[in-house]
């Protein structure tokens, strides 16, 4: 049994202050429980000072998908949306 890596870009519904993105990569990194583990968190420049981020989740398959963290992710506050953009098992 593998796992399954994801991309997924974390997107505020406005452009935020600093402190408030930090906050937001605070508690994502709360949110991924086990047996998901987190990998890399990187802000992204999108345009006129919107900021996303682009955060990186290994799943076990078998453990529900990823329907669960992006659900999970979509809760946080002042996230707006969560979108997997890439796939790939190892």
């Amino acid at each position: 049994m593998g796992e399954v890596i994801a991309l997924m870009r974390v997107m505020p519904g406005e452009v935020i202050e600093d402190e408030k993105l930090n906050k937001i990569i605070k508690d994502i990194k709360v949110a991924i429980k086990s047996p998901a583990k987190l990998g890399r968190i990187e802000i992204k420049e999108i345009a006129f000072g919107l900021k996303g981020l682009n955060v990186t989740v290994s799943v076990p398959d078998g453990e529900g998908g990823l329907d669960p963290i992006v659900e999970t992710l979509s809760k946080i506050e002042n996230v707006d949306s969560v979108e997997v953009t890439d796939v790939g098992r190892i």
